[in-house]
């Protein structure tokens, strides 16, 4: 953005006793004696060519002939400013607006910076009324949808061919010269511990591949929200770590639900004589461990709203059954298969311990541990 000087005889040269101005338009120059609501988009065509060129700014309140300070009347607040630059041309300018007292006079300046992601496009067609001596009130155009305003020296029209190219040019030169500084980071820190921040958005998020966020641990507000692991990493600002993304997935981790299911059957048929497991008991189970949306486990495809349950996840899954199988059952299993699961249970069992349980003297242990009695 544009940083418009606090002195008016730092932007303008004049003589304060006559307010004769001395200073001439040109490349980053414009006066304007008044600001008229009517010629807003007059204005913003004004700007536009300055941030295709080398930025600029409009002074309202110097008349013409003779090049004189006489103030500016009335000016448009800075809303109005924001939103037809917004609507008339792509991509965004930032803009500054500042006021300034010269005697009795208000003046207005308005100013950009030569824009960074040039060219500045108009994306809008607009015309005005104007009265004609000769065939009284006439429609003219003002700007026009596609065209690109380049500021040349003291006026603005649509760009030549020889400016555009040079943009065109300089922007690819830019690009591939930022590129180059990426890269050279990235050889310096090695690629395998490299990410990426997209500050893009309203919550910055971390791109980063699989193997970089391998045993990587977040701490936001004192608390561990990554997977726990060395080196920890402070989270300062508005960092949102659920997006944190290991990209590209490979295909052995886009199992969507339905196909989880599938590969999760052997295990249900091993651990508990059950011909299947269905997506929405995988999901629950998912959900009660708490890594359904943890983008490790499973990762959301937002563009096409599809959820894929990775090779992590897949595993975490049939862990939790197999180390577990008692909680796991009480968590997706049906009533059937929950008596299912305690009979088959009970078959194993001793008589001895089977009294006992039913005396709630004791209960029943998950496979890797022992059955233990306590007395009473």
């Amino acid at each position: 953005m544009l940083a418009l000087p606090a002195d008016f005889s730092e932007l303008v040269s004049f003589d304060a006793a006559t307010g004769a101005v001395a200073t001439r338009e040109g490349k980053r120059l414009e006066f304007k004696q008044d600001f008229i609501a009517g010629d807003l988009s007059d204005y913003t065509k004004v700007l536009a060519s300055f941030a295709n060129a080398s930025g600029g700014v409009i002074v309202f309140g110097v008349s013409n002939k003779p090049r004189i300070i006489v103030g500016a009347k009335d000016m448009s607040d800075e809303a109005n400013w924001a939103n037809r630059l917004r609507d008339d041309f792509e991509p965004e300018m930032p803009f500054s607006i500042r006021e300034y007292d010269i005697g009795e006079f208000k003046l207005y300046a308005v100013g950009v910076d030569s824009c960074l992601h040039k060219p500045v496009i108009c994306k809008k067609t607009r015309s005005k009324v104007v009265d004609d001596k000769k065939a009284g009130k006439k429609d003219v155009g003002v700007i026009q949808e596609g065209a690109i305003y380049f500021r040349y020296a003291g006026q603005t029209r649509n760009i030549g061919f020889a400016e555009l190219h040079t943009m065109l040019v300089d922007r690819e030169t830019q690009y591939l010269r930022k590129m180059m500084e990426t890269l050279q980071v990235i050889q310096k820190v090695g690629l395998e511990n490299a990410g990426i921040v997209d500050m893009s958005v309203p919550k910055s998020r971390i791109f980063m591949s699989k193997e970089t966020a391998k045993g990587l641990a977040f701490i936001n507000k004192g608390q561990i929200v990554q997977e726990a692991g060395a080196p920890a990493y402070v989270v300062m600002g508005n960092v949102d770590l659920q997006q944190v993304v290991h990209a590209p997935l490979e295909d052995e981790d886009k199992n969507i639900p339905t196909e989880a299911a599938k590969m999760l059957t052997k295990v249900v048929r091993e651990v508990y004589g059950i011909n299947r497991i269905h997506p929405p008991q995988v999901t629950v189970i998912l959900k009660h461990l708490k890594i359904h949306d943890d983008n490790v486990h499973c990762v959301v495809e937002k563009k096409m709203g599809r959820k894929y349950i990775t090779r992590a996840g897949l595993k975490a899954v049939e862990d939790f059954i197999r180390k577990h199988p008692g909680d796991a059952i009480n968590v997706f299993g049906s009533r059937a298969a929950k008596a299912a699961f305690l009979v088959g249970k009970l078959k194993t069992m001793p008589i001895e311990a089977i009294f006992l349980l039913a005396e709630g003297v004791m209960e029943i242990a998950e496979p890797a541990e022992e059955m233990t009695k306590t007395s009473t």
